[in-house]
């Protein structure tokens, strides 16, 4: 027997402005890595362009300049691995902002701006908890104690990522978002980006300037006690 999957980009769109209703003032960006979990990232990006969204994250340089020639010029692509070693004039010249993991990725994207000139845009990523991506507090230590390093780069927010948003009462999300705090005090003139999309709903002192929604924007429960806020965009029949 054969199946039909079918994707709902109306629901999409309003899933995002019912997030973005809920941030406010806060906005709401859009993560499609992965071909926008797998939906269609050709299909899914433009139409949230569409509905209001101006920032994406993706994972890789690929999935990046892909992106990039597929939405207007005004909308702003994260990269939220950072660059590789040797990537970074490919990455400047196509406009993606990198996500800064570590005091090598920052050197040379300092480096970079330093050679051309230009002052170039970055997210500088601390690790809280969740011990995938970021800066450690020994990173967050040495960038303070010589400014330099970041030489030529705007920051255009500080960010971390929950570990265990999905489940409200877990003591971890204070904590990280206090570590954030902590290394927000190092950095007074940056704002922050933490929500995911449960972190949307721990309350908004979670939300920063802009949240990283993902599975809630396609349909998906954010939290596990409580019933899914957003509408399904995917029907399998």
């Amino acid at each position: 027997a054969a199946g039909l999957l079918t994707i709902d980009l109306a629901a999409l769109c309003r899933n995002y402005r019912a997030l973005e209703a809920r941030l406010a003032p806060a906005r709401a960006a859009a993560v499609v890595k992965a071909d926008a979990y797998g939906l269609g990232v050709a299909r899914v990006a433009p139409v949230l362009f569409e509905a209001g969204c101006r920032d994406f994250f993706v994972a890789h340089l690929g999935e990046a300049l892909a992106l990039k020639d597929l939405l207007p010029g005004e909308a702003r692509v994260f990269l939220l691995n950072g660059l590789q070693p040797g990537a970074e004039a490919r990455g400047a010249q196509a406009g993606i902002v990198p996500v800064l993991n570590s005091l090598d990725q920052a050197k040379a994207w300092s480096t970079l701006a330093r050679e051309t000139g230009r002052e170039l845009p970055a997210v500088l990523q601390f690790d809280t908890g969740m011990a995938r991506l970021g800066l450690s507090p020994g990173e967050a230590r040495a960038l303070e104690a010589d400014p330099s390093l970041l030489h030529g780069i705007r920051l255009l927010f500080l960010m971390s990522h929950l570990a265990s948003a999905d489940e409200p009462d877990n003591p971890q999300n204070a904590e990280q978002l206090a570590e954030l705090r902590r290394f927000a005090a190092r950095f007074p003139d940056a704002s922050v980006c933490l929500a995911n999309s449960g972190g949307i709903f721990l309350g908004p002192e979670y939300h920063g300037v802009l949240a990283r929604p993902g599975i809630a924007r396609y349909g998906g429960a954010p939290t596990s006690n409580a019933p899914c806020p957003t509408l399904p965009v995917v029907r399998l029949d």
